[in-house]
């Protein structure tokens, strides 16, 4: 098969070998493991973006068609019909474009490509409006241009094999597109996986979280239950990886929430660190993985794949479609309540049956969630997909 693929994660060709964020190139490198060619439309990263180009594809078959620079969402949207002719000229090389949604350019680019399209749809602009640091008004233009947005993929959708990666969202569209298929993103693959009977052998105890650096996954929270975890006599940081929104101050806050509480040596931010072995060392050092997520839309983290499969216990909180695809594999607490996430942390570190039952239980999990499982299931539908249409 000679697959298309569009998402609005930039990407970048440097001395010939195409470069992007790695949770993107290796989903790439995956699909491209099964396929004939895949040609990556992509925008390219402007100056501040660059140190997240840090995965070099590494299947030969893959090309990136740059379609302009990574700039503003109402800019790009403005000048989206003019990038049709780049993927016009490539209609005749492929057979079917794959398109991560949302995207500001699923309207423009579905109305010039008339081969087969499908859709992986990973997010939602309008469950994410309300938490933007924007004033009223801008927050209903945008909330405006994501009813647009949202209408034209749903448009969409109806012609086209969907693929979600959301329980919730699963159950929401089910009966409204015809061709729905349930799906879960991972960055994990068959070699990364680290065998341990149990963690938290010794103090400090770390409790760790991985991830976009967001007010919305709660982070506040786990502050919050850090004073609380000390005074009932556990010694224990919170070790944070990721990426910060540069127009979010949230780190900044976050220390002043902790001076405030006295446990600012307790809170550690150690930058974003790309998927490979410097990240996979946060993981093997750590004792819980810890996401307190607030986001009541939220799909799944790939993030929790990640930890089980370095054996490690996980707190979460019951939004989105955590609770659906880990069941009894983690400790499952309400969003928003720091006395539940205080106490499901104490639990673990006092009940060491328990961590190694969820332990055993996510890693089982995680096995069954790998790069290229999913890779090869979703290519696979998108064969069967395309067979049935030409019949």
């Amino acid at each position: 098969m000679r697959l298309g693929f569009h998402c609005h994660i930039p990407a970048l060709e440097r001395d010939g070998k195409v470069w992007m964020p790695a949770h993107m190139g290796l989903f790439v490198d995956s699909l491209a493991s099964w396929c004939e060619r895949v040609v990556c439309f992509q925008h390219s990263p402007l100056e501040h973006e660059l140190v997240q180009m840090d995965y070099q594809i590494r299947s030969p078959n893959v090309h990136l068609q740059s379609i302009g620079p990574h700039i503003s969402i109402p800019i790009r949207t403005v000048v989206a019909f003019a990038r049709r002719r780049i993927f016009r000229r490539w209609q005749d090389e492929l057979d079917v474009l794959l398109v991560r949604a949302p995207t500001p350019l699923l309207p423009a680019l579905a109305s010039v490509w008339s081969k087969p399209i499908a859709l992986l749809v990973v997010g939602d602009y309008l469950g994410g409006v309300d938490d933007l640091l924007q004033p009223r008004w801008r927050k209903e233009l945008i909330r405006l241009w994501s009813r647009w947005n949202y209408y034209h993929q749903m448009h969409i959708a109806q012609h086209s094999l969907t693929f979600v990666n959301s329980r919730l969202r699963y159950d929401q569209l089910r009966y409204q597109i015809p061709d729905l298929v349930e799906t879960r993103t991972t960055t994990l693959s068959q070699n990364g996986f680290f065998h341990r009977v149990d963690t938290c052998s010794a103090a400090p105890y770390r409790l760790l979280y991985t991830g976009r650096i967001l007010r919305a996954k709660g982070l506040f929270d786990v502050v919050e239950a850090l004073p609380q975890l000390a005074d009932s006599g556990f010694d224990v940081v919170f070790d944070l990886v990721g990426m910060p929104d540069k127009s979010d101050p949230v780190l900044e806050e976050l220390n002043t929430l902790a001076r405030s509480l006295g446990v600012e040596e307790r809170v550690r931010y150690h930058g974003h660190k790309p998927a490979g072995p410097e990240l996979l060392n946060y993981y093997r050092r750590a004792d819980i993985y810890i996401i307190a997520s607030q986001i009541s839309s939220e799909g799944f983290p790939r993030t929790i794949w990640e930890a089980m499969a370095s054996s490690l216990p996980v707190v979460a909180t019951e939004v989105g479609s955590i609770p659906a695809y880990i069941g009894d594999a983690a400790v499952l607490v309400p969003p928003k309540n720091v006395s539940a996430l205080t106490q499901a942390v104490k639990d673990l570190l006092t009940h060491p049956d328990l961590r190694q039952k969820l332990i055993q239980k996510g890693m089982a999990l995680a096995r069954d969630n790998t790069l290229e499982k999913r890779a090869e299931e979703m290519v696979n539908q998108i064969e069967r997909w395309l067979e049935l249409k030409t019949r």
